[in-house]
């Protein structure tokens, strides 16, 4: 089990055995100048969850999931959004990364492709019943088309489960 410390807003641990172990499973990322691993507020609940990591703060008291839940939800007031998107994908055997900002949340790998090509999909997950504009949608998709990845928009219901909807742009002037 991992051994991982909520500091300044980071969550974070030392390179070692485990660690390195989920690091080759897309887990976490490398922080090149303090040498540590990084793991992304949604990865962290998961590993939390799943028992592959422990919390401890400066104080040395350590956190279980629900008082780590209501710790990042004062960071980021999307993170169960966010988590239950993750989890969903990392329970169908995706890698899943930090995306491009907060609305395209994710970066998705094929599945066995991960290490070996890029990212194929862009993940904006929303809660159900939320709107978005039409503009905001052709921002996200000129967005990913640029980064050369498909466009998921991965809706959350009322219970908690995800619907994910593929979206692209259609040219109809050749048809």
């Amino acid at each position: 089990m991992i051994e991982a410390r909520l500091r300044d807003a980071r969550i974070e641990t030392e390179k070692g055995g485990e660690a390195i172990k989920l690091l080759s499973k897309g887990y976490g990322s490398e922080d090149q100048a303090s040498g540590l691993i990084v793991y992304s507020y949604p990865e962290a609940l998961y590993l939390v969850e799943t028992g592959r990591m422990k919390i401890i703060l400066s104080s040395g008291e350590g956190l279980d999931f629900n008082r780590l839940l209501a710790t990042l939800k004062q960071l980021d007031e999307n993170i169960w959004r966010d988590y239950v998107v993750y989890r969903d994908l990392r329970e169908r055997n995706y890698v899943v990364k930090d995306g491009v900002n907060k609305e395209l949340r994710f970066r998705v790998f094929e599945r066995g492709k991960y290490g070996e090509e890029p990212a194929r999909y862009l993940i904006a997950p929303l809660m159900e019943g939320k709107n978005i504009s039409v503009e905001k949608m052709i921002e996200w998709l000129s967005a990913a088309r640029k980064l050369r990845k498909e466009l998921v928009i991965a809706v959350v219901d009322r219970r908690n489960e995800v619907i994910y909807y593929k979206a692209s742009i259609v040219d109809l002037r050749n048809v």
